[in-house]
C-alpha cells in the first residue's frame, strides 16, 4: 500500500499541488488589498472546499504531466508548480471547448 502512495505522490505531484493551493492564496491576497471588495467569510465551509479542490485538481494535471517521471531539475520543478497553479484553467478550457452533442428526438 505504501508503495502504491509513493508512486502516486511523486516531486511532480506534490509540486503541482502546491500550485493548485497558491491559486487560492493568491486570490485572496488580491482580495484582502482591496477595500471594497467582497470580505472572504472564514467560517463558511465553501471556501476551504474550493481549496481542496484547486489542489486537488492540481494534483491531477500534475499525476497525468509527471507519472513516471524521475530525476526533477529546477525547470521541471517551476512547469510543476506552474501546472498546479494554472490546472483550473486548463479544466475549465477543456470543458468549454468540447463540442455540444445535439440530441434529435
Amino acid at each position: 500500500m505504501s508503495e502504491i502512495i509513493k508512486n502516486i505522490f511523486t516531486e511532480g505531484v506534490i509540486l503541482s499541488a502546491l500550485g493548485g493551493l497558491a491559486y487560492p492564496l493568491l486570490t485572496l491576497l488580491e482580495r484582502i488589498k482591496q477595500p471594497s471588495a467582497v470580505r472572504i467569510d472564514f467560517k463558511d465551509l465553501t471556501f476551504y472546499i474550493t481549496v481542496l479542490i484547486y489542489v486537488f485538481m492540481g494534483s491531477v494535471i500534475g499525476y497525468i504531466y509527471f507519472n513516471d517521471k524521475t530525476g526533477f531539475g529546477v525547470n521541471d520543478r517551476l512547469l510543476a508548480f506552474h501546472v498546479g497553479i494554472t490546472a483550473p484553467l486548463i479544466i475549465r478550457s477543456l470543458t468549454t471547448s468540447l463540442p455540444k452533442i445535439k440530441e434529435n428526438l
